[in-house]
Formats: structure tokens, sequence, C-alpha cells
């Protein structure tokens, strides 16, 4: 039953999440410019994403809830690294705006990667 209603309020994320999206794009194109589209469509999409594969994740038995759940796990470092693009890219911007893109999103394919093929290795 948890399962079930862990699916479905995520579920209502991915729908949330889509119309925060919708809404973030219309206001980068309306008062911002290309970076606040950029940078505002990373950070919905990320949210997204997120939403969407925890929500397969609870919806699923067996091998396919694994692999949703390996989804689940990598779709947080999109997320932290989508979180950080708009104050990187809008507020901070230049210089330190892109090192700092650069190393978050490094370190979000570095997370990503270890998910992928070391998280096993390393249980306790």
């Amino acid at each position: 039953m948890e399962e079930k209603l862990n699916a479905i309020t995520h579920g209502a994320g991915v729908i949330l999440a889509l119309c925060g999206l919708l809404s973030l794009i219309l206001d980068a194109y309306r008062t911002g410019g290309i970076w606040h589209l950029v940078s505002f469509s990373v950070y919905g999409t990320s949210l997204v994403l997120l939403y969407l594969a925890s929500t397969l994740y609870h919806s699923f038995t067996g091998r396919t809830k694994y692999i949703f759940k390996i989804a689940d796990h990598a779709a947080i470092y999109l997320l932290i690294a989508g979180t950080y693009t708009p104050f990187a890219l809008v507020s901070l911007h230049g210089a330190l705006g892109w090192t700092i893109f650069g190393v978050i999103w490094g370190l979000a394919v570095i997370g990503i990667v270890f998910q992928l093929f070391f998280v096993k290795r390393f249980k306790l």
C-alpha cells in the first residue's frame, strides 16, 4: 500500500513539476534573457525527471523496480546540479558562475557514474 501511495504522490509531483517548468519557461521568455530560459529549463527538466524516475521506481517490482531505483538515485544528482544551474548562470554568471556550473555538473556526472557502476561494490 505504501508503494502505491508513493507512486501516486510522486506522479502528482510529475504533473506539478511540469506545470512549474512551463511557468518558468514562460516567465523566462517574457522577462529574462537566454540564460534565464536555458537555466530555468534545465532546473525544471531535472525536477520532472526526478519525480518521473521516482514514480516509476515505486510503480514496479522485481528487476524493473531495480532499474528504476538506479534511475531514481541518478535523478537526485541531476536535480542537485539542476538546482545550482540558475544560480550559476543567471545570478553569478561570468567566470565564477561557469566555474561553479562546471564543478557541480562534473560532480553530478561522477555521482551518476559511481551509482551506475560502483554502488554495489562498497555495500556494508
